[in-house]
This record gives C-alpha cells, sequence and structure tokens, in this order.
C-alpha cells in the first residue's frame, strides 16, 4: 500500500498537467455527494413511511371523529333545546364549543408537526458544503 501511494505521489510531481489536483478534488466531491445521496436516500425513506401512515391514520381518525362530532352536535342541541333554549341559541352555543376545541387541537397538530424533516441529512450536507467552500 505504501508503494503504491509513493508511485501516486511520484506520479503527481512527474505530471505537469495542472488539470490532475482539480479533478481528485472534484472526485473526492463526487464521492461525498453520491454519500450524501445515499444517505438522503435511506432517511427519506423512513421518514417517507412515517409520514404516509401518519397521515393515513389522522384522515381515517379525522373521519371518524367528525362522524362523533356531528352525533354529539345534535345530542347537544335536543338537550339545549329540551332545557329552554331556543334552536338558534342551542346552536351558536355548540358552535362556540365547536370553535374552542377546534382551536385547541389545531394547536396540538401544529405543535407535533413542528419536528424536522430529514434532520441529519441536512445537517451532514451542511457541513459537507461548509467544508468544500471554506478557504
Amino acid at each position: 500500500m505504501e508503494s503504491s501511494v509513493d508511485a501516486d505521489a511520484a506520479d503527481d510531481a512527474a505530471d505537469p498537467d495542472p488539470h490532475r489536483p482539480a479533478s481528485r478534488i472534484g472526485r473526492v466531491a463526487v464521492s461525498l455527494l453520491q454519500v450524501h445521496a445515499q444517505i438522503a436516500r435511506q432517511e427519506l425513506a423512513r421518514d417517507q413511511g412515517r409520514l404516509l401512515r401518519g397521515v393515513i391514520f389522522v384522515l381515517i381518525g379525522s373521519l371518524l371523529l367528525a362522524t362523533v362530532i356531528v352525533l354529539l352536535q345534535v345530542i347537544g342541541v335536543t338537550l339545549l333545546t329540551a332545557a329552554g333554549l331556543s334552536l338558534w341559541a342551542a346552536v351558536l352555543a355548540m358552535a362556540a364549543v365547536d370553535a374552542g376545541l377546534g382551536g385547541l387541537l389545531l394547536l396540538l397538530g401544529a405543535r407535533a408537526l413542528q419536528r424536522p424533516v430529514m434532520p441529519e441529512t441536512r445537517s451532514l450536507l451542511r457541513r459537507t458544503l461548509g467544508a468544500l467552500t471554506a478557504p
């Protein structure tokens, strides 16, 4: 192995071609980008499955909860009208409860979606680009 390194060094010293170091740097850069692409593909495969499952579960859960909410609203309006409220007042009271609950659920959903996607790939790419562009 030592002799092959020495032979490469001797070739570099004897070779007056100024493009040789640039092509070596180019090969290193291409190899780094290939590693980044491979890590990105692996991370995307993991995140893609997680995100797809999450979206499917959220959609099915939302549909089921929407059905329950409609039924609870009907029951709530019926109980409020039985308690003496007019139909319009009962519907407005249920709308206020729905608005409060909807706001709370939106806050919880936004908080759950704040986790960054592909953090390892982004960090590694930042470090590599920083190292390549550093003087």
